[in-house]
């Protein structure tokens, strides 16, 4: 009996644990939100090309909150290697991905 008592109290325990934590993940979703989209729903940072360099290093264009940055991405940094300012090149680099973002020139 005394087997039994303790798997029930184990099991209970168990239970009433997940349940807090399930509790505390649905109440920050709720008030917190998720950072990564904006207000209008749509992601503020996309990756809309990466080119390989050689062993963990590449080169990204990014989208981030509406402009594009070109970054140099290795296994440990992030390296901001410029700005696409040019209205022709953002509309080809957006047509590339797929994408209608609005972006600032």
């Amino acid at each position: 009996m005394d087997f039994w008592d303790s798997l029930i109290r184990m099991v209970s325990a168990l239970a009433v644990v997940l349940g807090l934590m399930g509790g505390l993940v649905f109440l920050s979703r709720r008030f917190l939100g998720t950072r990564a989209v904006a207000r209008g729903g749509e992601p503020l940072v996309r990756v809309l090309g990466t080119g390989y360099l050689g062993p963990r290093k590449s080169v990204a264009v990014v989208a981030v909150c509406g402009e594009l940055h070109v970054l140099g991405v290795t296994a440990n940094d992030l390296i901001p290697i410029g700005k696409v300012t040019d209205p022709e090149q953002i509309r080809r680099l957006l047509a590339g991905a797929g994408t209608d973002s609005k972006v600032q020139v």
